[in-house]
């Protein structure tokens, strides 16, 4: 018996049947690394390490992942694509739909502690790791600004990426607590993000949309020459008004 190319080529009777190698999923991968870094150490884990604790060949496993790196945070370039399919295809309002990206990049990170709570860990531990979640973190920012700048109009993209910015911090924030305190109830967490993307909507939805902000008082500058009877600049004011109305 021998490895071919990922499958099992058996030998028997002058007959070979090839029988296809069994796939294993990401999270198998990620969850044996994560062990492996946990264990004996981020840098002193190799890639050879981390396949033959899976079972995968090492040929296979630099094609899927590429780097220690690349596995650590592999569920969560493939949640990315996910997040960025969602809101090319979402019904939803603008606003609605980056918040509800927001929700499964935080469902991401919650539904899975035995991956999560560790590499929060070593991400803290070494400035690599720290330097790839700021860079993914950065990236689905990035995600949210283009998207709402296409929705809203390029007019607002200044308002479109300080949006963008404000979900993204809402979520670290309730995320970091949680991560310090993983023993806190899961109703309690989501009930706090919740009322965290609330809060980011209330003072987002005026930026996205400035009618919906518009207050009733204006203020007018009237200019007018030196000297002016108050007839004239009367007249002048209730024309600029009127102009102002229209």
């Amino acid at each position: 018996m021998k490895y071919t190319g990922g499958a099992v080529i058996l030998f028997g009777g002058g007959t070979e049947v090839a029988v296809a190698q069994t796939r294993v999923s990401t999270r198998e991968v990620v969850l044996a690394a994560v062990g492996l870094f946990t264990e004996y150490g981020f840098e002193r884990t190799t890639m050879d390490g981390i396949a033959t604790a899976t079972g995968v060949s090492r040929r296979s496993l630099f094609r899927r992942f590429g780097s220690k790196e690349d596995i650590l945070f592999s569920e969560h370039d493939e949640l990315f694509t996910t997040v960025v399919r969602y809101l090319d295809a979402s019904p939803d309002d603008p606003l609605s739909a980056v918040r509800s990206a927001a929700r499964m990049v935080f469902q991401g990170y919650l539904r899975d502690p035995g991956i999560t709570l560790p590499r929060y860990h070593l991400v803290r531990a070494h400035p690599r790791l720290r330097d790839r979640e700021v860079a993914m973190t950065a990236r689905y920012q990035s995600a949210f600004s283009h998207y709402l700048t296409e929705r809203v109009g390029t007019g607002l993209s200044l308002a479109s990426g300080v949006v963008a910015a404000s979900v993204i911090a809402a979520h670290n924030h309730v995320l970091r607590s949680w991560l310090r305190d993983p023993d806190e109830g899961v109703d309690a967490v989501w009930a706090r993000f919740d009322d965290a993307m609330a809060y980011v909507s209330t003072a987002a939805r005026p930026l996205l949309e400035p009618g919906a902000g518009a207050q009733s008082d204006r203020v007018l500058v009237a200019l007018y020459p030196s000297g002016t009877d108050n007839g004239e600049v009367l007249r002048r004011i209730g024309s600029a008004l009127d102009s102002d109305a229209t």
